[in-house]
């Protein structure tokens, strides 16, 4: 499996489960650090007002999400490196930043 980070809709990388590493997201004055480590991906440090999504805990299954909605950036798990499932560089088929009523 690997996971792919969206920066504002756009793709960032792709970073294989089965390597441990840290990827740094720097937008500006805005930082995300996510730690891949054991076949999992959370978020390990960010900036962000509130830091939900440091709390939004490991992930390592298909569909699922680390959000951080202030910095518009969301780590999503693939099945496999030809999964285009959710995120996409096309800002025309790309999903929702957030739903709302």
């Amino acid at each position: 499996n690997q996971i792919r980070v969206m920066l504002d809709g756009k793709i960032y990388g792709t970073y294989s489960l089965s390597k441990d590493q840290t990827i740094e997201v720097k937008d500006g004055d805005f930082y995300n650090r996510i730690r891949i480590e054991d076949g999992k991906a959370y978020m390990e440090e960010a900036n962000c007002p509130d830091g939900y999504c440091e709390e939004q805990g490991k992930i390592s299954g298909h569909t699922q999400t680390i959000v951080c909605l202030p910095h518009k950036l969301v780590v999503e798990v693939l099945e496999n490196e030809n999964d285009q499932s959710f995120g996409t560089s096309d800002p025309e088929d790309a999903a929702p930043d957030t739903i709302a009523k």
